[in-house]
């Protein structure tokens, strides 16, 4: 029973945060019990970590649906909840077919999604190579990761793509057609984990603000 509440924690905590980041945070707790998992999470702030960091070159997308407030004011809670509920999670499962995407949040009627956020801790594991091909080795990475990049900024307009024409497949609680909006761009930003209560993994920078 301790060992399926200790795994039911780690999926908790791998189903908020990135995989790197969730794994900070279980290293952080190993004088946690696996029964109080609400009251590990509480705990990140206590325990000064907030693991922020930069990272260069991500794409970030912001969609948002035309028309959401008026047709929010003419309809009910339910109703809307229930719309978007099903329209996100069509959203979700297109953001599952690609590795290289992070849904980070929604907001209202708003699905912000990075792409090309590296969280691995040995990016620069290749960086101090002291054989005489190391310079070799590392234009070599830097092209690699050039093209990752780019790879992922075309993965987040696929995205924007796929999204644009799931909304048009959806009704609106008042009959009309479902359309969003998308937002994209490709920049640095800094990431990390925010607050202590509930505490939600946060983008931050002119990228994402660009994009939205």
């Amino acid at each position: 029973l301790l060992m399926q509440q200790k795994k039911n924690h780690e999926d908790l905590l791998l189903s908020i945060f990135p995989k790197t980041v969730a794994k900070h945070m279980l290293e952080k707790q190993t004088s946690e019990t696996a029964v109080d998992s609400m009251r590990s999470l509480r705990d990140i702030d206590a325990q000064n970590y907030t693991a922020a960091r930069m990272h260069q070159n991500v794409t970030i997308l912001f969609t948002d649906i035309v028309g959401f407030t008026a047709m929010s004011q003419s309809c009910s809670p339910y109703e809307v909840m229930q719309f978007l509920h099903v329209l996100f999670s069509k959203f979700d499962r297109l953001v599952d077919l690609d590795s290289r995407l992070w849904k980070v949040e929604t907001i209202g009627d708003a699905f912000m999604l990075a792409a090309g956020l590296s969280t691995d801790d040995d990016d620069d594991n290749n960086d101090h190579d002291d054989d005489d091909d190391g310079e070799e080795k590392s234009v070599m990475g830097s092209m690699k990761k050039r093209a990752e990049k780019a790879s992922c900024a075309m993965a987040a307009v696929s995205f924007g793509k796929a999204v644009l024409d799931e909304a048009s497949n959806h009704l609106m609680p008042n009959g009309k057609e479902c359309q969003i909006r998308a937002g994209v761009h490709t920049g640095d930003v800094c990431s990390g984990v925010v607050g202590s209560r509930m505490p939600r993994y946060c983008l931050f920078g002119d990228t994402v603000n660009t994009a939205s």
